[in-house]
């Protein structure tokens, strides 16, 4: 069952009774709820959502709802008035406490009644920044819904009833004992840890030890301020502390989390990063070697690599909008053996429930890298050797307001033509030549737009920023400082 909200029911009548500083316009996001955390996310604001999303589940005779929390300083105040909003709204709330949004996911995948949660998160963002991840009977509630549910939220048609009962229950030993369990590892792996202080650090740092591993924590202890970067592993200066400790400790591996731990990015024993796209690569090709023909899901952002790898694995691929629900949607309609995207979001639904989740990927990784080829054991260096090369951009961020950057984007699909490239317009514009590609989108998490550019030599590369360059120009000031 979906979360049906209709306009009629909850219209936009309620706008003169509720002020729009409660319900600011700008954290409803595509594929979530996000912003400032005491000025655009607040208490008021955590208990309004919580009645209004208690009283819309309620009318579809769901009654209970998993609570989960990141590490952030502003997430337990949050906590307290999302949950007393949903018991004043007739809801029962099982409170999960400080917990990655993985976890969150699992308990509802688990629970033979509950199947509906929120996560406090604002996932990656700096430690200023908070929100909330809804699922609504085992699917993300994202794009349109969340769109009407702020209609809902501004009616202020909601007449809350006494309150209903809240319970406390832990998931994270079932959590890491159900992942081990169902794992084959038969080697033990140095690996370093670097969580930016975020509740996945814990977590991660007991389920690797209970696979075995000789963990050494960087940055594991929770500090909601993150003082030490921003967990957002999808920035490379977030992991050159954990290049360093790879190296200064022989490890096999490092494992980079975000905020609240459904993403991954890895660094290899020598120090390279293994950009997630190419994890992906790696993923597929193991699951379509046991499953021929499976559809493999990915976004936007992804090399042209993936592509030719699926295929020439015998693979379905499927290119996707950039976000996490619009890849757990497809993966879960296509019944794919995989999803996944260039920040790092990662969904098995193989042996695993078809949700993003950094640290299962993490355990899957391991099982590839215990896996022997003509007798011997590969690194994941010579592994990565094997795929074809190219010459590739990080993933470049242009700052823009959140308010200017949809119409900056609508005025470059109006005037940019990009002569002698194909237009691709799933998500932005993705811009294919004979060599290569750049891409320009809005981000949806983020004031910025973001670019990348991936080709077959340098030469091709540079070539394609140079068209690039031309074409935004005229509409971005100082684009030569970014690309």
């Amino acid at each position: 069952m979906d979360l049906h909200l209709s306009n009629s029911d909850y219209s936009q009548s309620g706008l003169s009774h509720k002020e729009e500083s409660l319900v600011p316009s700008s954290v409803f996001r595509e594929y979530d709820i996000r912003g400032l955390a005491n000025s655009e996310i607040t208490n008021e604001f955590a208990l309004s959502l919580g009645v209004a999303l208690g009283e819309l589940a309620l009318s579809q005779d769901h009654q209970m709802f998993f609570v989960g929390r990141d590490a952030r300083l502003s997430s337990p105040s949050l906590t307290v008035a999302l949950c007393s909003g949903l018991k004043a709204a007739g809801c029962h709330v099982i409170n999960l406490g400080e917990v990655t949004t993985p976890i969150v996911n699992f308990a509802i995948e688990h629970d033979p009644i509950c199947k509906s949660g929120v996560m406090v998160t604002a996932s990656h963002n700096p430690a200023t920044y908070n929100g909330f991840k809804i699922i609504f009977d085992g699917k993300v509630i994202s794009g349109q819904q969340l769109q009407q549910l702020e209609s809902a939220l501004r009616s202020n048609n909601f007449s809350p009833e006494a309150s209903a009962p809240q319970i406390t229950k832990g998931f994270i030993s079932q959590y890491c004992q159900h992942i081990v369990s169902n794992s084959s590892i038969d080697r033990s792996f140095k690996i370093v840890i670097d969580a930016g202080n975020s509740v996945a650090g814990p977590i991660a740092v007991d389920l690797f030890k209970r696979l075995g591993c000789a963990v050494v924590p960087l940055y594991c202890d929770i500090d909601g301020s993150f003082p030490n970067h921003e967990p957002n592993p999808s920035v490379e200066k977030n992991l050159q502390d954990l290049i360093a400790k790879v190296a200064s400790t022989g490890s096999d591996l490092g494992f980079a989390y975000d905020g609240d731990g459904d993403r991954l990015v890895v660094i290899s024993g020598n120090g390279t990063i293994i950009w997630p796209d190419k994890l992906i690569m790696i993923f597929a090709r193991d699951l379509l070697a046991k499953t021929p023909g499976g559809d493999i899901v990915f976004d936007i952002k992804s090399s042209m690599r993936l592509k030719e790898l699926v295929i020439e694995c015998g693979g379905l691929p499927t290119v996707c909008k950039t976000g996490h629900s619009h890849i757990r949607k497809a993966v879960r309609d296509q019944n794919a053996l995989l999803g996944g995207e260039f920040s790092g979001h990662i969904f098995f639904n193989d042996r695993w429930g078809g949700f993003d989740d950094g640290l299962y990927a993490g355990m899957r990784l391991l099982e590839i890298l215990c896996q022997q080829h003509n007798g011997r054991i590969k690194t994941l260096d010579e592994i990565v050797c094997e795929f074809k090369t190219s010459s590739y951009s990080p993933e470049i961020l242009i700052p823009i307001p959140d308010e200017k950057k949809f119409l900056l984007m609508d005025s470059l699909q109006t005037n940019c033509v990009f002569v002698g490239g194909k237009i691709i317009r799933l998500d932005g514009m993705r811009v294919e030549y004979a060599g290569g590609w750049g891409l320009i989108r809005a981000s949806n998490t983020t004031p910025n737009l973001t670019l990348r550019f991936e080709a077959d030599d340098d030469i091709q590369l540079a070539a394609i920023k140079t068209r690039f360059r031309r074409e935004l120009n005229p509409f971005i000031d100082q684009l030569e400082d970014y690309i």
